[in-house]
């Protein structure tokens, strides 16, 4: 059975409360990660059920890194970036980026279930290679996603 996962990758975790508030409510369950090895290391195990990723994006963090990873496959579930930096500044960078909404803090509860519920409603599971290269069609011997991938190099 497909269980609904938000992946939250948070260092300081101060957005668990608004995230698990929002999570709950739409019958997801939460994994939360604090950093980017532990990122890629839940996606080697479990990714296939990851319905969307919350990223909060601090400075000296990692939450850069992994969108920019993220962004290398074409249909890697729906990000929400977080973060406290200026939202009109960060927003079209990330979005350039492949997140598919940026917000800021403090967070609003509404703002991120409605980001959720886009998210939940044009979540695919990943399926491409390092180079974006679709690998669920039936003519492939290893299928691994991108972060797959990342995370068997590390």
């Amino acid at each position: 059975m497909k269980r609904n996962v938000v992946l939250v990758l948070d260092a300081d975790a101060d957005t668990a409360r608004a995230v698990a508030s929002a999570a709950t409510t739409r019958n997801c369950d939460l994994r939360f990660v604090q950093t980017s090895k532990e990122f890629f290391h839940f996606c080697r195990e479990d990714f296939g059920n990851v319905i969307a990723i919350i990223l909060d994006i601090d400075p000296g963090m990692h939450g850069m890194a992994v969108l920019e990873a993220s962004d290398v496959c074409e249909n890697s579930p729906p990000i929400i970036v977080v973060s406290a930096l200026e939202e009109h500044h960060l927003g079209p960078v990330v979005q350039r980026h492949g997140a598919m909404a940026c917000l800021g803090k403090p967070l609003s509860f509404t703002r991120l279930g409605r980001a959720l519920d886009q998210a939940m409603e044009s979540a695919v599971a990943p399926r491409c290679d390092l180079w974006g290269h679709v690998t669920n069609c039936p003519c492939t011997f290893r299928k691994t996603s991108v972060v797959q991938q990342f995370a068997a190099a590390n």
